[in-house]
């Protein structure tokens, strides 16, 4: 359901999350530690530069850092920053004129499970890092 670029964006945004005691951190530093791609990463740090959820600074001690507070940044905001909105507006089975007035065959069950998504992908960066720091999440490889 989520691309492998929203993935490792969404994990390399914890790691920078997790170690904001440097002022700037590099993508090179987050691809090699958390073993992603780093050109396709750069390229999707770029997209996320753009839509202002993070900062860049060139140089030797450059990198990235937040634009925003954890908590004004939702993981909506990144699915929708690197693929757009499809996945929350159109048809699952990808008719052009599917609609409430013209559904598709699933159409009816689809869209409830679409708004559950957008609600589940509405908790914010700061909401998963509490998560991580209090010990609710115990599977994460970063």
């Amino acid at each position: 359901m989520l691309s492998e670029s929203v993935k490792d964006c969404i994990r390399a945004l914890i790691y920078l999350a997790l170690n904001q005691d440097k002022e700037y951190i590099s993508v090179k530093e987050i691809a090699v530690k958390l073993n992603l791609p780093f050109f396709f990463l750069a390229k999707n740090i770029q997209k996320l530069v753009k839509e202002g959820i993070l900062d860049s600074y060139r140089g030797p001690k450059g990198g990235i850092t937040f634009k925003k507070p954890l908590n004004e940044i939702r993981i909506l905001d990144i699915i929708k920053s690197i693929d757009g909105d499809s996945l929350f507006r159109k048809c699952i089975l990808g008719f052009e004129e599917c609609s409430d007035d013209n559904p598709c065959a699933i159409h009816q069950r689809w869209v409830p499970e679409r708004e559950h998504l957008k609600e589940l992908f509405s908790q914010s960066l700061q909401d998963i890092v509490n998560d991580i720091k209090v010990g609710k999440v115990k599977n994460i490889k970063l």
